[in-house]
């Protein structure tokens, strides 16, 4: 027999289960503020190299795509404003924005890549690092997203039998609910 009173044990179960979903929402939210970090930095690297009046020259991420910076930035806000709230329907919305602007930014940054050498310009590669980065970020934010798609709250049947489970160490048996479809492996009362 447990030495826990019957009201004690679904509170810690609670507890329990609300700390994992805090843990996998904070280690989702941390992933994809590091692949935002790194999406940032690509702004750095050279994006167009050019040769004007015979000198060789490179253009950084921020000069030539202030556009896509300024969706960087906003991204990572959005993201940062995921790592900050607790996990739920507003932590949901904002990483479903967050994905939205991911998008964009990859959009952005394949469009940057596909630049015709138009006289003496040339594409860097900052535009190819920058796609690999920001579906490195599009992808931990869509994890993010169906992490928490699928806690659903279990039916009470079942957790019934669980602590009748845990009390007197039998072995669980399924219990059929309301929700669960049964189906009948024996003859059937029909006849044809």
């Amino acid at each position: 027999m447990s030495a826990l009173p019957d009201e004690e044990l679904p509170a810690r179960l609670a507890k329990a289960e609300q700390a994992l979903a805090v843990a996998e929402h904070r280690w989702l939210a941390r992933a994809g503020l590091l692949a935002a970090l790194a999406t940032g930095l690509t702004l750095l690297l050279p994006w167009t190299y050019s040769r004007r009046l015979g000198l060789s020259v490179w253009q950084l991420g921020i000069e030539t795509q202030p556009q896509l910076a300024l969706t960087w930035l906003v991204g990572l806000a959005t993201t940062v404003a995921v790592l900050v709230l607790k996990p739920g329907h507003k932590a949901q919305a904002v990483a479903g924005v967050t994905a939205v602007i991911t998008l964009l930014f990859l959009a952005g940054a394949y469009q940057a890549g596909q630049l015709e050498a138009l006289g003496d310009t040339w594409p860097g590669p900052g535009p190819a690092i920058a796609l690999a980065t920001a579906t490195c970020w599009l992808l931990t934010t869509a994890a993010h997203l169906l992490a928490h798609r699928n806690n659903h709250p279990p039916d009470p049947d079942i957790i019934t039998q669980t602590i009748a489970h845990l009390r007197r160490r039998d072995p669980i048996t399924p219990v059929a609910s309301e929700n669960t479809p049964t189906t009948h492996c024996g003859p059937s009362d029909a006849t044809l």
